[in-house]
């Protein structure tokens, strides 16, 4: 009887181990701060950009939850009226709710709260699976945009009117890696195809009120078979419905690569949209930025990394025209891998940029 009573305790052991694995709870965060000397006809303007902070829950070995919510530009709901105005709080803070008998206009200030990613995980070794909130995964700055993981002080203009970075919705991912390589499929919903316009940024529905009529669909491959080096690429497909009828198609395709060894830093990313049935008539939308910077640290005595880096990068949100064109020259220390320090100096076409900033993530 005591062999069958250890025989029947092994053997539950052993079926249900996970359930002796100690769970735990991970706090971490992001934040920046940029200063911009040629904004605010040049007097410069201070603005704290971002404040995140996540809650990581790892159940067992397989099983884990991950969430991060976003504050930008320090507060939220921050509005101030040009005269006298009265407006209706529990509706949208804009001009429309503003009465007023001497005209004025009500202004909003500060930022926005929002839901980056909420989703549950599960991940064996091999292949994984996720659910709820959830990013792209297009492009390298969409999922890693922490201010130490890019050279400089705001995340590149590309990530913003090209793969508009942060962009997350509702839905599930089907990921794994074989040998070098990584893949992922994710499902998340619909773009708003009466906001497609030029460029896909407005169109970004953000999780509220999510549809599945065609769902937005990403592959994602990468290859990180040689020390330093990445390669990846993705397609992004989804025809976005339109309020009247019909659809705009979308197709997002890009490339992009990552080296950093002996010193040496360098990063590419270019992406085409190609738009079917646009009622705006735009056809496509294409960009790329390439970084390239050196760590100077053992050459000047510095404790940490000391990179100065170059950007080259152009950009047009409906490909009529010219290209928006930036060049930057900048210098990033980090003292910590988890902390930059940044300044850089610059064009954009016939605009001067120069700008400084900070950086955190734990």
């Amino acid at each position: 009887m005591k062999r069958i009573i250890i025989i029947l305790s092994t053997t539950c052991i052993c079926l249900f181990a996970d359930e002796f694995v100690e769970s735990s709870t991970t706090l971490g965060g992001y934040g920046e701060m940029h200063y911009d000397m040629e904004e605010n006809e040049g007097d410069g303007e201070l603005d704290f950009h971002r404040f995140i902070f996540y809650i990581k829950h790892q159940f067992n070995s397989e099983w884990s939850m991950m969430s991060e919510v976003e504050i930008e530009h320090n507060m939220v709901g921050s509005y101030y009226l040009d005269s006298d105005c009265f407006w209706d709080t529990s509706a949208s803070p804009d001009a429309n709710n503003c009465s007023t008998t001497e005209g004025g206009a009500l202004n909003s200030k500060g930022g926005y709260v929002a839901m980056e990613q909420a989703y549950l995980n599960y991940w064996n070794g091999n292949w994984g699976w996720k659910g709820g909130v959830l990013l792209v995964p297009a492009g390298v700055t969409n999922e890693y945009h922490e201010p130490p993981t890019f050279m400089s002080v705001e995340r590149p203009e590309y990530s913003k009117y090209v793969i508009p970075t942060t962009w997350f919705d509702n839905g599930f991912a089907f990921y794994g890696k074989m040998g070098d390589i990584n893949w992922n499929w994710t499902m998340v919903g619909d773009l708003d195809g009466d906001e497609v316009g030029d460029g896909i940024r407005s169109a970004r529905m953000k999780g509220v009120s999510s549809t599945t009529a065609s769902w937005t669909k990403t592959l994602q491959l990468s290859w990180a078979g040689m020390d330093g080096l990445k390669l990846g690429g993705s397609v992004t497909m989804n025809d976005a419905p339109l309020d009247a009828g019909g659809s705009v198609g979308v197709t997002l395709t890009e490339f992009n690569a990552t080296y950093s060894k002996n010193n040496m830093y360098a990063r590419l990313e270019n992406g085409t949209i190609d738009y079917t049935d646009n009622p705006d008539g735009v056809e496509s939308t294409s960009g790329y930025y390439l970084d390239l910077g050196y760590n100077v640290a053992d050459m000047v005595g510095c404790n940490g990394d000391f990179y100065v880096w170059m950007r080259n990068s152009a950009y047009n949100k409906d490909d009529v025209g010219n290209d928006t064109e930036i060049s930057l020259l900048g210098v990033t220390f980090k003292p910590s891998d988890n902390i930059a320090i940044k300044f850089e100096t610059g064009s954009k076409d016939d605009d001067d940029v120069m700008r400084m900033g900070i950086g955190y993530m734990f």
